[in-house]
């Protein structure tokens, strides 16, 4: 008989272990396909999210927000549940929720925003619906608190995800008293259980009158400069009462809304019965931080410097923010934003601004919750301070009293068509607004402010 011959190939027990081995091999290879895919959906869900505040807050900044779309009477169950051990409802909502139409918003803009990942519905709304209870692939926003929601929700590590949060990207992790903030921004809540966002390179004052953010909660750098937590948000006071205080300009004393500026489109506030009025276009960086981090820092002290300067003083001397410093007088409203904005020196956690007309009136509006409304009409003395820290409210010091401070808001007056706020003579207050030329004087100072950047 004929024997066969020994042909190369591959015998059946090779094949079984080559086929095990593969299987073994293409396990974490499915996992890994499956965790970037999710990876994706996560990201497009943000990358909507950001695109839709961006373009809102420039579009609807200080718009009626019930013309963005049709009124939203879908399933609104989701609300209740919760992501990351919080509920999905923002406590500052109402009970009015929108669809996004995109068309009105590009309209708005003038421009056509980016192609939304998600949001068919949002893609096919017109201009004529009222009322929308289409798709649940739609992105809704709250009338009041202006949070954007996905309604169909996202699946990312084994959760459901249906809007951004302070806690989205991290989960919270504690910050320690008097411990410097290292790798990313963290959340601290205080006794009252009111949170704020501490930056990287910065500690909680070890000072318990300085640990709470109804009285004002200082934080400081390794140098020493020191800054308060702004909340723009529902908080609790001491007494357990609840204020709630929104990122904007406001009206205080005799000053009066006397509709919108031409070109900027901005509200227009005016000083009793005088022609000038003062306006601003909202800063949608500075909005959008403040809104989501849920408030903003100021500096705790007037501009300082360790020289007394004079009207022939430059700008190069090092901007602190600390008690018992020289002002940093003399220079122009373009030197002092210029100052503000390098102070932060590309700090990849937070941005440093000078102070707004929308930072300055929320301020006044944090004291006036604190049932400290005295302070906003307190008289002026008639001098100027040449230190910093004196007259403090809210761990506040030298805000608008017996100084003026430079803001970036701007006034109708073509001669002076800059803006102070504050004063010094004893018909001047914290709630101020004067018209300005764009010079330096020695009872000028400014303040810095400073916005943490979106997670």
């Amino acid at each position: 008989m004929q024997k066969l011959k020994n042909e190369k190939g591959i015998t059946l027990i090779a094949l079984v272990i080559t086929i095990a081995v593969l299987s073994i091999i293409s396990v974490p290879v499915l996992v890994n396909m499956s965790n970037i895919k999710e990876f994706d959906t996560y990201s497009g869900f943000k990358e909507d999210i950001d695109i839709l505040r961006e373009a809102i807050s420039i579009a609807y900044f200080d718009k009626d927000i019930g013309t963005i779309g049709p009124k939203y009477e879908g399933n609104l169950d989701f609300l209740e549940e919760t992501q990351n051990e919080e509920k999905i409802k923002n406590e500052n909502d109402n009970d009015v929720y929108y669809a996004i139409n995109i068309n009105r918003v590009n309209e708005k803009l003038s421009v056509n925003m980016e192609t939304l990942n998600n949001g068919a519905g949002n893609k096919s709304i017109s201009s004529s619906d009222v009322k929308y209870s289409g798709t649940n692939d739609v992105y809704i926003i709250n009338e009041q608190s202006r949070t954007i929601y996905y309604v169909k929700g996202i699946s990312y590590k084994e959760k459901t995800y249906h809007r951004l949060s302070e806690q989205f990207s991290t989960a919270e992790i504690g910050v320690e008293i008097g411990v410097e903030v290292k790798d990313f921004n963290k959340t601290y809540k205080d006794k009252d259980g009111n949170k704020a966002k501490i930056p990287v390179g910065y500690k909680v004052s070890e000072n318990e009158n300085e640990q709470i953010i109804s009285k004002g909660l200082v934080i400081s750098d390794n140098n020493g400069n020191e800054f308060v937590w702004i909340p723009v948000q529902n908080f609790k006071l001491e007494k357990g009462k609840k204020v709630s205080i929104e990122f904007g300009r406001h009206t205080f004393g005799t000053q009066t809304e006397n509709g919108r500026d031409a070109e900027s489109e901005s509200i227009k506030i005016k000083n009793g019965s005088t022609n000038d009025y003062f306006y601003e276009i909202k800063n949608s960086f500075e909005a959008v931080s403040a809104i989501e981090n849920g408030g903003f820092y100021i500096g705790r002290y007037v501009a300082g410097t360790t020289s007394a300067r004079s009207s022939s003083s430059g700008t190069s001397e090092q901007v602190n923010v600390k008690k018992g410093l020289n002002v940093y007088n003399y220079v122009t409203k373009n030197q002092a934003v210029s100052l503000a904005e390098g102070y932060a020196n590309n700090n990849s956690n937070f941005k440093s601004r000078l102070c707004s007309s929308y930072a300055w009136d929320t301020i006044l509006k944090f004291i006036e919750s604190t049932e400290n409304t005295e302070y906003l009409t307190k008289s002026a003395t008639g001098t100027a301070i040449t230190k910093t820290g004196s007259n403090s409210i809210n761990n506040i010091y030298d805000f608008g009293y017996n100084t003026y401070e430079w803001t970036t808001e701007s006034s109708s007056n073509s001669s002076s068509a800059c803006t102070i706020r504050g004063g010094v003579s004893s018909s001047e207050s914290p709630i101020t607004r004067k018209s300005q030329s764009n010079v330096g004087a020695n009872n000028i100072g400014f303040r810095i402010a400073l916005f943490l950047n979106v997670e």
